[in-house]
């Protein structure tokens, strides 16, 4: 990845990438960046750091009073986007494929007809049926998450829960074992795309040795910044793919059971707002009840406002992070709206011309 420049740019005008739409013959939405609005909105929530980057350049760069750039905040539920990566990295080592069925390595489940037509890909977009019951304060760990009974048939029913990416988790362990490779798969992840890009997650919770993928780890947000880049760039640095590109459009197509969610990517696009999936999405992602000109965004969310936004028309990256639940349980009671901080932010051109 490239060296990043760092200005502070208190303005800056961005325009969606492309040819205006022949069918609806408009032209294409003109934004001014407000960091400044964005920030004070951000603070307001309890906010500790707001980081944008353009194109690689790191135009805004905000922290809180007593807060230094390398400090590390929990994430929460954004350790969820670290699993498609991390899929699409085993991808491109041939490790597996998104719809080659669980059951072949998790033989367990060879036996129980729903459980046997769980793909990977039903795993990653919380669509495999598998049954969640309400989590005790200890997470399931692989071998619970392995026995969990198949609710619904797979690919039918979005539920939210972290035992999917456990169920990965374990699989991605045999492959990994199978082929003598990494200890656990955050292991694999840091070798192959965090270390050769520079960053540094930390804290990474474990339950029974094995690293929890839903959630539990930190990461400061300049190093979140960068990991947004990088996948917003299709998974490329500096000209070298580090993971298998198709994978990575993959994390960001809409599930049949939810087109407001990927593959551990949330996708909360006004025009997703009437599917049933994505009601459940609602009382959090409230960019869904914005105008159909709302630019496209992809999400990686977790609990207590951590956010790391990407905007692919724009090639723009921006993370809003607090200290976290764990370390700042305020946070939970803070109003959070994503659409009001990306309106603050986002401001369209119009509204701004003299």
């Amino acid at each position: 990845m490239k060296a990043w420049v760092s200005g502070l740019t208190a303005m800056l005008v961005l325009s969606v990438a492309g040819p205006a739409s022949a069918a609806a013959q408009t032209t294409p939405p003109v934004y001014a960046l407000d960091c400044d609005r964005a920030e004070a909105y951000s603070r307001q929530a309890r906010g500790v750091a707001v980081i944008i980057v353009h194109a690689g350049d790191i135009v805004c760069e905000r922290y809180a009073d007593g807060i230094e750039p390398d400090e590390v905040w929990e994430i929460a539920s954004g350790v969820k986007s670290f699993t498609g990566v991390m899929a699409a990295a085993a991808v491109q080592d041939g490790l597996l494929s998104l719809d080659e069925r669980a059951a072949d390595t998790l033989t367990e489940w060879q036996d129980d007809p729903e459980r046997a037509a769980i793909t990977v890909r039903h795993l990653l977009s919380q669509s495999s049926g598998l049954a969640l019951p309400r989590e005790s304060s200890r997470l399931p760990g692989y071998r619970a998450a392995i026995q969990t009974r198949a609710r619904t048939r797979p690919g039918e029913v979005f539920a939210y829960g972290p035992r999917h990416f456990q169920a990965f988790g374990e699989l991605l362990r045999r492959k990994l074992e199978a082929a003598g490779l990494d200890a656990t798969p955050a292991h694999y992840l840091g070798r192959r795309v965090l270390a050769p890009l520079g960053i540094d997650v930390r804290n990474w919770a474990a339950v029974d040795g094995m690293p929890v993928l839903s959630e539990g780890a930190s990461i400061s947000p300049l190093d979140w910044a960068r990991f947004g880049h990088f996948v917003l760039h299709d998974g490329d640095a500096d000209g070298t793919g580090l993971v298998d590109s198709a994978a990575m459009a993959a994390l960001f197509e809409p599930s049949a059971a939810n087109p407001a969610y990927g593959l551990g990517w949330w996708l909360p696009h006004p025009r997703h707002a009437g599917s049933r999936g994505a009601r459940g999405a609602r009382g959090f992602l409230d960019t869904l009840g914005a105008g159909a000109d709302f630019p496209e965004l992809h999400v990686a969310a977790g609990a207590g406002g951590q956010r790391l936004y990407l905007f692919p028309e724009l090639d723009l990256v921006v993370v809003r992070m607090t200290r976290g639940v764990d370390q700042d349980p305020a946070t939970r009671s803070r109003v959070w709206s994503d659409r009001r901080f990306i309106e603050h932010l986002l401001v369209p051109q119009a509204a701004v011309t003299p």
